[in-house]
């Protein structure tokens, strides 16, 4: 009604009545350019869709504006739906008019998207934690914004696609390097508590790493980075032999984890200068060494 009532009569809004329907619409070729969503009842399912929309695994265009809005919202809830990578997050009630205004701040006050390892969305980050971060260094990334470019009468279909598929390749890039960052961080934790002795080494690391490195070869796959998928399977076969081993890890296994993993984030910061047949080498003697 609100946005009737603002003069959007002719807009093609659609309801739904549970996150089934928004991941329906949002899969859709000419998916929304706005989704405005009560969280109330639904946090854990709502992060989950609104992650898998930035994360570019739901639909095409990973930069959807998404206002949440939640009736008493508790830090619980509200944790999930900021880390979701959501624009927004409302307490309810609202009024017409309050809708409008956040509909408006995204118009013309947007905030620029960061990508790190498990994120991304706008940045929240104020001036001295930017400045004091302890994160992975990030680019912020200024994303298309369909919303803006319709609401000021700027709206070219082509254009924005042209957008949308840059910002794209952009955000794969990066996310492809936080997450080479990520899968080598974790294997110097492995070590680190591995030093200690073999109780230190708690098995959520292993799957944490095996998790970050089967999204890596997943993006790896989809970029056309053929070395760097490569390790990433050799990198994946070592942590999964671990695990299965109850705790009985083998040192062999430690020191190829330490190696694969600094060959995943050299391979993805020299791409191009033609190590690739040094990751090809290392992959295939630690597949064929298993």
């Amino acid at each position: 009604m609100a946005l009737t009532e603002a003069g959007l009569r002719n807009a093609n809004i659609e309801e739904g009545s549970d996150m089934e329907g928004v991941a329906t619409a949002v899969a859709d070729p000419n998916g929304p350019d706005i989704i405005i969503c009560d969280v109330t009842d639904c946090a854990d399912e709502a992060a989950e869709v609104f992650a898998e929309i930035r994360h570019n695994e739901l639909g095409t265009n990973p930069f959807i504006c998404i206002i949440a809005v939640a009736w008493s919202p508790r830090q619980p809830l509200v944790n999930k739906i900021v880390d979701s990578g959501a624009d927004l997050l409302v307490a309810a009630p609202i009024s017409p008019a309050l809708i409008l205004d956040r509909i408006f701040s995204l118009v013309h006050g947007r905030k620029p998207f960061i990508v790190t390892s498990d994120y991304v969305g706008p940045d929240r980050r104020f001036g001295d934690e930017r400045a004091d971060s302890d994160r992975e260094e990030v680019d912020l990334l200024d994303v298309p914004n369909s919303l803006r470019d319709k609401a000021l009468g700027q709206f070219d279909p082509e254009k924005i696609r042209e957008q949308i598929d840059s910002a794209r390749s952009s955000f794969n890039d990066q996310k492809i390097e936080r997450q080479a960052h990520h899968v080598f961080f974790l294997a110097e934790l492995v070590a680190e508590a591995y030093a200690k002795g073999p109780d230190y080494l708690e098995p959520r690391r292993l799957f944490e790493l095996e998790k970050t490195t089967n999204q890596l070869k997943m993006r790896a796959f989809s970029a056309g980075a053929k070395e760097l998928e490569e390790l990433c399977m050799a990198l994946r076969q070592v942590v999964r032999r671990m695990i299965d081993s109850g705790g009985e890890y083998k040192k062999r296994d430690l020191d190829l984890l330490a190696q694969l993993s600094l060959a995943v984030r050299a391979t993805v910061r020299t791409s191009g200068d033609g190590s690739s047949g040094i990751a090809h080498n290392i992959s295939q003697t630690v597949i064929g060494a298993a």
